[in-house]
């Protein structure tokens, strides 16, 4: 079962945000649905894959990106980047990842969507799905 929900956020949800994150929870709320996606454990930030001994400290606050709607309703992806560290270093390393156009809150292919064939901006079209 967990293969084929693999399979089929790989086929929902851009390459670049399956390739990197792994779904971890999905809830409905009153505001639209949720994919709760964690960065997968393996991927170590280019500046500690040489390091001896690496830790987990945590997650980075999450990145909340709109993509194409579900039901009607918004489909948020709240991404969690994992923070590293060495062992008795206070200095954290995170990776970055371009997964949606600066300053626009929501996924590339649904923001350039949005942009050319709708024609309204991410806040626009959240306004008009819960106003309806």
């Amino acid at each position: 079962m967990e293969t084929l929900l693999q399979s089929l956020v790989e086929h929902l949800l851009p390459k670049e945000i399956s390739l990197y994150f792994g779904l971890t929870s999905i809830e409905e709320k009153s505001h639209g649905i949720e994919l709760r996606m964690e960065e997968y454990a393996g991927l170590l930030p280019l500046a500690l894959r040489e390091a001896e001994e690496t830790v987990l400290d945590g997650f980075c606050n999450p990145l909340e990106l709109l993509h194409f709607s579900m039901k009607g309703k918004p489909l948020y992806l709240k991404l969690y980047r994992r923070r590293w560290k060495e062992p008795g270093s206070e200095k954290h390393y995170s990776n970055r990842y371009d997964l949606h156009p600066e300053g626009v809150k929501a996924t590339h292919e649904f923001a350039s969507f949005l942009k050319d064939e709708v024609g309204c901006t991410a806040d626009e079209y959240i306004r008009f799905l819960l106003d309806t």
